[in-house]
């Protein structure tokens, strides 16, 4: 019983911390500062890149123009990239650097 009086008692008292409350007030020159940097149209290069560049009369040109200069470089240097037919111990041969010489070559004395 104790308990609930005392639970009672200092929610009571929360309550009446609270009816003094206001308003909070904010720095008269707060407001037209913010007004004034959202009003500033000075802008700076990169954003005025980055507007001119997501335009879609220039993004669709250049994704069209880039898709077209991969397309062209990859057919041109695919046509490069046939392969003579070889041996396979000379494949072999030229993937492990083996040339003439071998160590036991090397090694042997000339009679």
């Amino acid at each position: 019983m104790n308990d609930k009086k005392q639970i009672g008692a200092e929610v009571e008292k929360t309550l009446e911390s609270l009816d003094g409350i206001q308003r909070a007030a904010a720095n008269p020159h707060l407001f037209t500062r913010i007004k004034a940097g959202l009003e500033k149209d000075e802008r700076s290069f990169w954003s005025r890149a980055l507007t001119f560049i997501s335009r879609p009369s220039v993004a669709v040109p250049a994704i069209v123009l880039t898709i077209l200069i991969n397309t062209v470089i990859f057919f041109e240097f695919k046509s490069e990239r046939v392969q003579i037919p070889q041996d396979e111990e000379q494949v072999f041969a030229k993937e492990y650097n083996l040339g003439d010489n071998t160590i036991y070559e090397s090694t042997i004395e000339p009679e």
